[in-house]
Formats: structure tokens, C-alpha cells, sequence
């Protein structure tokens, strides 16, 4: 128990929102401040290199910094949606083994976006 009283609940230990926070809310909050710059970044190497050929996306994103914007981007995004939907289902999932079932699908989809855009951008990437 926490020595901390809520005006609102009294004794503060069973309430996240007394508390500093969860680390599942630390995370999200990090991340999407990880993701304000990221986003926009992302949105604008991938809007020069939409309708280009092959030759104009290597051109746009071929560069180390785009690259590593993307990778950056993909890798703190996935994990950040993994988290929501983790929330998501569990809030809204009520039978135990479609929920496990909803996570555990939630965990591979994620990492295969993950997969599949790191690939991708390092193919073309790549000289």
C-alpha cells in the first residue's frame, strides 16, 4: 500500500491514476513522443517516393538518413501499435482463449509489418 490519500478514492495503492503511471503508459507516452518527429518524416520520404519508378524511390529513400528514418519509425511504431491493440483486446476480448489467441496473433502481425518494412527499405536501400 501507498502512504499516498486520493481526494477522490482514499487509499491510492489499487488505482493506476494515483500512481505515477503504469510502465504499459510510460511506454506508449515515450513512444509517441519518439513518433512526433518520426511521423511526419516518414509521411514526407514516403510521399516524394509515391508514383516514382524503382529508380526514383532508390533516388528518394536510397540515402542513409531516409532509410534510417524509416527503420526508425517502423521500429518504434510496430511496438507502440502492439501495445494499443494489447490494450484493445484486453479491455474488449471477454472469452480467455480468443484473447490469448487475439495477442498472440497481435504479436506476429506486428512483427512481421516490422519484418517486411525493414526488408523492404533495406532492399532498397541497399547499393
Amino acid at each position: 500500500m501507498t502512504n499516498f490519500i486520493s481526494g477522490r478514492s482514499g487509499q491510492g495503492a489499487s488505482y493506476v491514476s494515483d500512481r505515477s503511471g503504469s510502465p504499459h503508459a510510460r511506454f506508449l507516452h515515450l513512444t509517441s513522443y519518439a513518433l512526433m518527429p518520426l511521423g511526419p518524416l516518414a509521411a514526407w520520404y514516403l510521399a516524394k517516393a509515391s508514383g516514382a519508378g524503382l529508380e526514383g524511390v532508390k533516388a528518394a529513400i536510397g540515402h542513409p538518413f531516409p532509410a534510417l528514418v524509416l527503420v526508425a519509425f517502423v521500429a518504434i511504431a510496430m511496438p507502440h501499435a502492439r501495445a494499443g491493440m494489447d490494450e484493445i483486446i484486453t479491455d474488449y476480448v471477454r472469452e480467455p482463449r480468443l484473447k490469448e489467441q487475439a495477442l498472440i496473433w497481435n504479436r506476429r502481425v506486428t512483427i512481421a509489418v516490422a519484418a517486411a518494412w525493414i526488408l523492404g527499405v533495406m532492399l532498397i536501400a541497399a547499393p
